[in-house]
């Protein structure tokens, strides 16, 4: 998958949340203390639960917030080095992020090798700060990003994304944001830092701390009651992730996720080809993003044209962008042209504007040449 392509895809790929989100462009890209900074084009005003801010104020947020884990979390900063001698780091604003359907106010979530697989050993570290994320406070969105960026992407690292239980992989996430509170001097006893402690301690990392007891040890004690030393606990840790590892807790659990997520993967395939469009666009995305299959972008965008040729708007859209770039098909604005004038046609948003705007450059001929293909096109039969 070509790096611009996978940006066009983003979030309608991103947390199996397809096909809630859009097909968007990168607007802006800069370089922030060596952190890489882009953002996507925004959705249409007041498309969203809550209002969102413009690209300029929002990166100025992402930049005060990196600027704090520089400046007052030396422990987060050297980790955030070390993700950048180890590949390239990027923070994305992304406004319609999350999906409205996930819109439990996501603050930002992390998305290994997001653009490419890894090549020559080099890994992709890139977090997603949502509409909700880029209005926080510097110090509170910094610690979201320090769990996101340094909690998760030290574990994709070390190789460990797919081999962790989501419940470790959080506990892990949470102690590396509870430095970095500890490091900006939050209050400790305010209503969202008890109640984030006590998430911390009775779900997430509740199992981590019955290790601990098992051991003998004192879990209050080794929590150094409330406000832990980071770095020893991290050394305890590790020897629990050990321990899941030799007693094969760890291993059965990620096979039986797997398991289901395949299931539920090969129940939407079976949909699809018994005529859902929306299982059709969704099979196809999951495809190109390889998320509960293994990446084929042909095989993707087939299901997604297949989606369009019933009639499905956003596969329509999602085609003409395609075509109009030349995303891993041949450059073709006529056909662009085509595909987003069907959409438009069924009230995608998107469609109008992105078609407008590509009539601005095509010729007499190129129109006429588009006209013709809209005039002949059917829509193809739920089984055909």
């Amino acid at each position: 998958m070509t790096r611009c392509l996978a940006l066009l895809c983003a979030f309608l790929l991103a947390l199996g949340a397809a096909p809630a989100a859009e097909a968007r462009a990168v607007v802006s890209k800069s370089e922030y203390r060596g952190i890489q900074l882009l953002a996507v084009e925004l959705p249409p005003a007041g498309s969203q639960d809550v209002e969102t801010i413009g690209i300029e104020p929002a990166l100025a947020n992402i930049r005060a917030a990196i600027e704090a884990i520089y400046a007052r979390s030396p422990f987060s900063a050297e980790r955030i080095e070390t993700l950048k001698k180890n590949g390239r780091v990027t923070l994305v604003y992304d406004a319609a992020f999350p999906p409205a359907k996930m819109a439990s106010a996501i603050i930002a979530a992390f998305f290994p090798d997001y653009f490419q697989p890894e090549q020559g050993g080099r890994k992709e570290f890139l977090v997603a700060v949502s509409r909700y994320g880029v209005k926080w406070p510097a110090d509170k969105l910094a610690a979201v990003i320090v769990h996101e960026l340094v909690g998760h992407g030290l574990q994709h690292l070390k190789g460990r994304t797919g081999k962790d239980r989501r419940i470790d992989k959080e506990c892990e996430a949470l102690i590396y944001e509870e430095r970095a509170y500890q490091d900006f001097g939050v209050r400790r006893d305010t209503d969202d830092m008890q109640r984030f402690r006590s998430d911390t301690k009775n779900n997430w990392c509740a199992d981590f701390r019955h290790h601990l007891t098992q051991k003998g040890l004192n879990a209050d004690t080794v929590w150094n009651f409330g406000k832990p030393d980071v770095p020893k606990l991290l050394v305890h840790f590790d020897d629990y992730i050990a321990a899941l590892r030799e007693s094969g807790v760890a291993d059965k659990a990620v096979a039986a996720a797997e398991q289901k997520r395949q299931d539920k993967f090969e129940a939407m395939v079976a949909l699809a080809e018994g005529g859902s469009t929306r299982d059709m666009f969704t099979v196809g995305s999951r495809y190109l993003r390889g998320l509960g299959v293994e990446r084929d972008t042909g095989l993707g965008i087939r299901w997604i044209r297949k989606a369009a040729d019933h009639g499905h708007a956003q596969a329509q859209y999602f085609l003409g962008v395609l075509y109009a770039g030349g995303h891993n098909v041949d450059k073709d604005p006529a056909e662009a042209y085509k595909w987003l004038s069907l959409s438009a046609e069924r009230g995608y948003p998107r469609a109008k504007p992105a078609k407008r705007k590509l009539e601005a450059a095509l010729s007499a001929a190129q129109l006429a040449d588009a006209e013709r293909r809209i005039r002949a096109w059917q829509p193809a039969q739920s089984g055909g």
